[in-house]
């Protein structure tokens, strides 16, 4: 079996990364983790059409958060449940980058790992698996790092011309598996 998606993707600089961003992405098969999230949409009418066709989060204060990380060959399929809403994506690594499919939408990313976090700078993004020029790209800024022994995570998106898509922010604990909880418990 090979190493975690994060692990390929980053190396040695895994290692560098804070305790709760490391648990989380590295994934043996799935995972589980819950919290809270908050939401802001964009206002106009593009970033409300593009919000929608990519199935971004709906917009809201303290938003229950579950996301289920599950690898399925060398990819991670993120289900990201904000709520009753679902949001999905699908990453995978080529040539050192960090590419997300989400709806029609492809994002390619680097990734610098820190000892105070992670961040993704977007490279490059597709739209049906077409490269769109750089000035068309939308703006996306996201941090993952860790505050009071939990995973925080910061995600960003502005359109061109347009504005805000999307913000959110919120933290993440790991749901303990019941059978590893009740192995836990005295016979």
């Amino acid at each position: 079996m090979s190493p975690p998606l994060y692990r390929r993707l980053l190396g040695p600089g895994f290692d560098a990364l804070p305790a709760r961003v490391r648990e989380l992405h590295d994934l043996g098969r799935i995972g589980v983790w819950e919290g809270r999230a908050q939401v802001e949409r964009g206002r106009s009418l593009v970033a409300r059409m593009a919000a929608w066709l990519s199935s971004l989060p709906p917009e809201g204060d303290d938003l229950p958060l579950r996301v289920t990380f599950a690898a399925v060959e060398d990819k991670e399929i993120w289900a990201r449940q904000f709520g009753k809403a679902l949001f999905r994506s699908v990453q995978h690594e080529r040539g050192g980058l960090l590419y997300e499919r989400v709806g029609l939408a492809t994002f390619v990313f680097v990734a610098a790992p820190t000892t105070n976090g992670l961040s993704l700078r977007l490279d490059g993004f597709r739209l049906l698996g077409i490269p769109t020029p750089r000035m068309l790209h939308p703006a996306v800024d996201t941090f993952e790092s860790e505050r009071d022994g939990r995973y925080q995570f910061e995600v960003e998106a502005h359109l061109p011309l347009f504005g805000l898509l999307v913000r959110y922010a919120g933290w993440l604990e790991q749901v303990v598996p019941k059978q590893a909880r009740d192995s836990g418990k005295a016979s």
